[in-house]
């Protein structure tokens, strides 16, 4: 999601959906962190009827366009509980794996199968930190 469809999914979440609710647009962005871009993303905003600028500075309002792409933009992210059972269902194949190459490694020792196993634990590890970034 680019960053005009963020401040628009946070507007949307602030009013509600509801356009009649005042936001404090600079006060939004410097929390979103993209304050340095106000006038850029206001006037793209802006240009695409998504809100509308009150007679006050900074203060704008969602439109029903901007209600809709919000919602829009919504349904297209990707589901927190969805990515989180995909990254553990991959990472679970990936410890059968892993325990596989070990049994194999104790009938037969070698040094290219202790570098498999450390390459697969080092993509197990890089697995369980997707995981603890989707909780």
């Amino acid at each position: 999601m680019d960053a005009y469809h963020k401040v628009l999914v946070k507007i949307y979440e602030i009013t509600g959906g509801k356009d009649n609710v005042d936001v404090d647009f600079a006060d939004l962005l410097k929390k979103e962190g993209f304050f340095p871009s106000i006038e850029d993303i206001k006037s793209y905003l802006s240009s695409e009827s998504w809100i509308a600028e009150t007679s006050r500075v900074n203060i704008v309002r969602i439109t029903h366009w901007g209600v809709a792409e919000a919602k829009r933009s919504l349904s297209n992210a990707p589901d927190p509980k969805t990515a989180i059972e995909k990254e553990t269902r991959t990472l679970v194949n990936a410890a059968k794996d892993l325990a596989l190459m070990a049994e194999e490694l104790s009938g037969a020792p070698a040094k290219d199968k202790v570098k498999a196993i450390e390459a697969k634990l080092a993509a197990i590890g890089e697995l369980v930190e997707k995981v603890k970034a989707n909780l």
